[in-house]
């Protein structure tokens, strides 16, 4: 791994931690309408993903004051895609 363990451990918890708040929260009921979207938890686990992502793309940029490489990008992706699981099952109640 590229990444720096004390990195990939934040990164870890930021994961766990905002899939936790999502599920206490739950989503707006107006998501479907206000994003026109027929598969709403569909749309919010991208979005969930996407907001990982670019959470731990911005926060390496901070830590490391540069762009992480590709493999670095590919191993927060893959931070991401460990809870792959649990993120879809939790969103796809919302379908």
């Amino acid at each position: 791994m590229t990444l720096d363990a004390d990195f990939a451990k934040q990164t870890e918890e930021l994961i766990i931690k905002t899939l936790d708040l999502y599920k206490k929260s739950g989503a707006s009921p107006r998501v479907g309408q206000v994003w026109d979207c027929g598969r709403v938890g569909d749309f919010l686990c991208g979005f969930f993903v996407g907001e990982m992502v670019g959470s731990a793309l911005s926060a390496f940029q901070i830590v490391h004051k540069r762009e992480p490489t590709s493999k670095e990008h590919m191993e927060i992706i893959e931070l991401v895609e460990r809870h792959a699981g649990e993120i879809k099952g939790f969103f796809s109640k919302f379908n």
